[in-house]
């Protein structure tokens, strides 16, 4: 009988959900059906957002838009809805913003050379800006029964919004080890100039990758708007930490190349679980987002090192 391994990877997403039940399981409610149901819904928008910045990551980029596009397209698409349009032709509106702005994003930091980091700050600063002029600044809300339920409504007890990020997860999952693009993603984060020496165009996979990013990050923001029934122009300040954090946390290789977004996935739970347990402890969000930081960089450095390791281990053989 052969005796059973746990990888380092799956030891630590154990000792982390063991260590916030047990945390948890001492404040009253925590373990509650409706707590529990809770977390899995508010997990489904940095679940989201995380499959768009798993495929960036993948391929050494970063996107730090997520705050203001997610705001911007909720906002344009919570105003098309109250002054009549239909629901789904809204949504489409508020996902087409998300998708190009991320395939701007895309076009300056593979023709222009601008180094993502600046190019995807600035284009959320936009995006946070236009969210605030499109309504001077001010919340709406209101929505229609139907699109609430779409983000708050439930289907055989699990949220709905739970069955779209699944969704997102799926398909994600097949694009990227089912398709030649996904190859194509993995090898570009891998060795760039050997991806481009073989004729494959860099050029369309960072418009995929960054206009795929903005397409989740809108229906994050959709989502979160029938969650809340209200949309306010900076309501998507917290998933850009999040999102990050959830993919750091699954694994995904911030020096490119290596990631799963099922590992995001299990990543964003965490996440979710854990601002849970601070916000029944009444740990305020500031302290939360200090905490989740520390963990960013802790698990960077440890992948970083252990990469440099493994590098170094491979020239000796």
């Amino acid at each position: 009988m052969k005796p059973i391994t746990v990888s380092k990877k799956s030891l630590f997403y154990i000792l982390l959900i063991i260590l916030f039940f047990v945390v948890g399981s001492m404040i009253p409610g925590f373990l509650s059906i409706r707590n529990v149901m809770n977390i899995i819904r508010q997990s489904s928008i940095i679940g989201i957002c995380a499959c768009g910045m798993t495929l960036v990551i993948i391929i050494k980029g970063i996107d730090l838009s997520v705050t203001g596009v997610l705001s911007f397209c909720a906002m344009i698409n919570g105003l098309l809805i109250l002054q009549g349009w239909p629901i789904l032709v809204a949504m489409l509106v508020g996902l087409l913003a998300g998708t190009l702005m991320g395939m701007f994003n895309g076009y300056m930091v593979e023709k222009l050379g601008i180094p993502a980091f600046i190019t995807t700050l600035v284009v959320g600063n936009v995006g946070g800006g236009l969210a605030l002029l499109l309504n001077a600044g001010k919340s709406i809300g209101g929505f229609p029964a139907a699109y609430v339920f779409m983000g708050n409504g439930k289907i055989l007890g699990m949220p709905v919004s739970n069955y779209i990020m699944f969704l997102f997860v799926i398909i994600t999952t097949i694009i990227m080890s089912k398709t030649r693009l996904g190859v194509y993603i993995y090898a570009m984060g891998g060795n760039e100039t050997v991806v481009k020496q073989q004729g494959i165009s860099t050029t369309k996979i960072n418009f995929f990758v960054y206009g795929f990013s903005g397409f989740c990050i809108a229906m994050a923001g959709i989502l979160l708007s029938g969650q809340l029934d209200t949309v306010h122009p900076t309501q998507g300040e917290p998933y850009q930490l999040d999102a990050i954090a959830a993919c750091v946390i699954g694994g995904v290789s911030m020096l490119g190349g290596e990631g799963k977004v099922y590992y995001a996935l299990i990543g964003a739970l965490i996440i979710g679980v854990q601002r849970n347990v601070l916000n029944l402890l009444g740990i305020h969000p500031f302290y939360q987002n200090i905490f989740i930081g520390i963990i960013i960089i802790v698990i960077v450095a440890v992948n970083i090192n252990q990469k440099r390791r493994t590098i170094e281990q491979s020239k000796v053989f």
